[in-house]
């Protein structure tokens, strides 16, 4: 499957009509994930607007060809437009949606996170319910709030993001050590750019699920990721809190890799662990 958006085939606009699938993305949240997506639109010939919260990365934003824009989504968003809502944390992202509700539009994506299941154990898979942690009810509800503004919506549950310069093993490289927690507690990740690539076709695809789990596996152990990651550094052989106990867990992303990532660039999570 390519990973460039299909804008010649026709998909379900959100709202229950149809539409041409729309030339212009909006990306409300024009960060790392997000300026990618819209640079990497642009260069498939579409046209992209990067929303931002300060002017901090509109001259590299200029630079690949999106327009930046510190407006409110509301007055940039069109009806006819694909939207990528892409704000960092789970709070804003409710935030921001509540304020879009009512306002019709081609296509919407939202990055929400794997953080939703909470701690979980045996197979993870979309229709798991949210876990009951801060955290996870936090998800929850900035998914909720995505529905209501747009019922047609794709959220793309991703795990944690890496890339070179991102990702768990910078903290650990800082500290010298891991943070504290259970050795057993399983570590989801997926790398950047196959995040993008799944952003991407789910913005182009006629008919997605509502829901996917963004996670490449095999998904390490806590202990696993950060023993590797501190042999390749050099760092002392790290301690963990007692285990907590059950099996394993195994997060299913049969439709990540049937509609949006059949192969995924960076399958290999000790890429997360060279630097």
């Amino acid at each position: 499957m390519s990973s460039e958006p299909r804008r010649r085939r026709r998909v379900d606009a959100v709202g229950g009509n149809t539409a041409p699938t729309p030339d212009r993305l909006v990306v409300v949240g024009a960060g790392d994930v997000g300026g990618e997506v819209a640079r990497r639109w642009v260069e498939a010939g579409g046209l992209a607007v990067g929303v931002t919260a300060t002017t901090d990365r509109h001259q590299a934003l200029v630079g690949v060809g999106v327009e930046p824009t510190v407006e409110d989504p509301r007055r940039v968003i069109r009806p006819g437009d694909a939207v990528l809502l892409s704000t960092p944390g789970s709070r804003t992202q409710a935030a921001v949606a509540t304020e879009l509700v009512g306002l019709p539009v081609a296509r919407a994506v939202m990055t929400g996170t794997t953080g939703i299941h909470g701690v979980v154990r045996g197979i993870v898979r979309e229709d798991t319910p949210p876990g009951t942690g801060e955290r996870a009810r936090a998800a929850a509800a900035a998914e909720e709030a995505f529905r209501q503004w747009a019922p047609g919506g794709v959220v793309l549950r991703l795990g944690g993001l890496y890339r070179r310069g991102r990702g768990p093993l910078q903290p650990l490289l800082r500290r010298g050590a891991p943070l504290p927690g259970p050795p057993d507690r399983p570590l989801p990740l997926i790398h950047r750019d196959d995040a993008v690539t799944a952003i991407l076709n789910a913005l182009g695809l006629p008919e997605p699920a509502r829901i996917y789990l963004a996670v490449t596996p095999p998904v390490p152990r806590r202990d696993v990721f950060y023993r590797e990651a501190c042999a390749r550094h050099g760092l002392p052989d790290p301690t963990f809190a007692p285990e907590g106990g059950g099996p394993a867990v195994t997060f299913d992303v049969a439709l990540l890799r049937r509609d949006l990532l059949p192969a995924p660039a960076h399958p290999d999570w000790r890429e997360a662990t060279e630097g």
